[in-house]
């Protein structure tokens, strides 16, 4: 291989991984400053609820100022919360969902704080908490495994597609009423199992288009250089 064959070889090959990384780093999740800046308009809370379990979409609100309690954070928000059968006990949001269930089949409105920039289940009531300003709270209806997606996130506000499963460190966690006590009954316990991931590109599929160019530029550059070989090679016709 001639001097100029090998830097076009070399320049093809990086443009190839350059290629690559760029789009490994576009497909890449939100990270907590994505998270930082998402919420950084909001002088008070941030609250999320997640109504894809229900058929809805994803929604965030402003709780300006300190609000007092998880439920005052969740009005001020913009949304409506309401009791069932049990005081303190939150059935629906927003009348969500509808009717409001009698019974308890396995999902209820779950409770989540930021911390550490991660979500964790609350383990006081929406009326005991006390949310504290430049925060996260989420809501979401399900059986309690599952957190909403972190604002900013890809999974933000895919209306009628459920939001993507927790870490394996929640889905680990066992959450029950008891230990959650903003629960309420559900109309439809299968409903937290039709999780999927929203519809974007995933790194590994990026990472195989890259791979696949690399191996057509390699390809190229072996053809032009096999030519030039057999051009300059002693007896040749064209020589």
């Amino acid at each position: 291989m001639t001097s100029s064959t090998a830097r076009i070889a070399t320049t093809a090959v990086l443009g190839a991984v350059t290629l690559m990384t760029s789009a490994a780093v576009l497909a890449a999740p939100a990270s907590a400053d994505a998270v930082a800046v998402a919420t950084q308009d909001c002088d008070g809370v941030t609250v999320v609820v997640d109504f894809t379990d229900l058929g809805g979409a994803v929604e965030t609100g402003c709780a300006e100022g300190d609000p007092a309690s998880g439920r005052e954070a969740l009005e001020l928000a913009g949304f409506t919360p309401a009791d069932g059968a049990t005081p303190g006990l939150i059935c629906t949001i927003d009348a969500q969902p509808d009717p409001c269930p009698t019974e308890f089949e396995g999902s209820y409105w779950a409770y989540w704080q930021v911390i550490d920039g991660e979500w964790a289940s609350s383990l006081v009531g929406l009326d005991e908490a006390d949310p504290t300003p430049g925060g996260i709270e989420g809501w979401r209806y399900n059986d309690g495994s599952a957190p909403p997606p972190l604002p900013g996130s890809d999974e933000e506000g895919n209306e009628g597609t459920p939001s993507q499963a927790a870490t394996d460190e929640a889905s680990a966690t066992e959450t029950t009423a008891d230990a959650n006590p903003s629960t309420a009954a559900s109309i439809d316990p299968d409903a937290a199992e039709e999780d999927t991931a929203d519809g974007g590109v995933s790194p590994a599929l990026w990472v195989a288009i890259g791979v696949v160019v690399l191996a057509l530029v390699i390809g190229a550059v072996v053809r032009v250089t096999g030519a030039r070989a057999e051009k300059e090679a002693p007896g040749s016709d064209e020589r």
